[in-house]
């Protein structure tokens, strides 16, 4: 992928009233992007804030979506609002996703099919509503955030680990697939993030992965992402641990070793006589 300059690019960022998304406008906005930033019905005061902050800090143009995504209309609902008030887009920014720890057969089924939803199905079909039209401007990007967690097993968060390698595997793809064409998919892959999504999920506080890794903050993850998409990296994962762990150590290591560890290291304390 050649580097890439945002300045001026109109950029749709879902999930971006808070954490990653929200650090990621300012990085896009602090290059000169204009932004559409998607966030939840009841946020709709936290994001026209956020888009405010934005537009009187670095002069750039924002508009905001407050359309629930998980709503089965939710994507089209968005893309025709897009379409309406930003016209064709540069960039797409699949960010929202939602997390729930615990093991698999002691949870709901409802918030898991929820996962598969939001973080799945609403990434594949804003793709599929949006490449088109980049192919026929000849130029697009869609960044995905995926997760390290798409590189390995992810016990007591099986179903986001789950949605995120489907992600992952999506991206590359389409990728595949678009060659030739001006548009391209890439995906970052944080690992763990100080965000709502950890608070809300019922994350313990004492996973045994936190003294390894620690917790990064949204901003740090948000300026190494789009640095390194600048530079044309596909596949991006912040940090050298969390490289050296999620793709040296992770490839090059036997299934059931791998499958020991991720047990370990994500159990959290709350986990007990299992």
């Amino acid at each position: 992928m050649a580097k890439i300059n945002f300045k001026g690019n109109k950029i749709l960022i879902t999930g971006a009233s808070s954490g990653i998304g929200k650090a990621l406008a300012v990085e896009f906005a602090q290059r000169g992007a204009h932004l559409g930033l998607g966030a939840l019905p009841r946020e709709t005061d936290l994001v026209a804030s956020v888009a405010g902050d934005i537009k009187q800090r670095f002069g750039v143009k924002t508009w905001c979506f407050p359309i629930d995504l998980a709503k089965a209309d939710g994507p089209d609902a968005l893309y025709a609002s897009v379409k309406s008030e930003m016209g064709d887009i540069d960039v797409l920014v699949n960010n929202a996703g939602i997390a729930f720890y615990g093991e698999f057969r002691d949870q709901p089924w409802e918030p898991l099919a929820r996962t598969i939803h939001l973080n799945l199905h609403v990434p594949a079909k804003l793709m599929h509503l949006f490449i088109p039209h980049m192919i026929r401007q000849g130029h697009g990007l869609v960044i995905n955030t995926s997760s390290v967690s798409a590189l390995q097993p992810t016990p007591y968060q099986t179903v986001y680990g789950a949605t995120k390698a489907g992600l992952q595997s999506l991206s590359q793809a389409v990728r595949a697939e678009l060659m030739g064409t001006g548009v391209t998919v890439c995906t970052f892959n944080p690992p763990y993030t100080k965000t709502d999504i950890l608070n809300k999920g019922g994350f313990p506080e004492n996973l045994r992965w936190y003294a390894i890794s620690g917790l990064k903050r949204p901003e740090w993850i948000a300026e190494k992402a789009v640095k390194a998409f600048e530079k044309g990296k596909f596949l991006y994962v912040p940090g050298f641990s969390a490289w050296l762990f999620h793709i040296v150590l992770v490839r090059f290591s036997p299934r059931r070793l791998v499958d020991f560890v991720s047990r370990y290291f994500l159990r959290g304390g709350s986990l007990t006589g299992r």
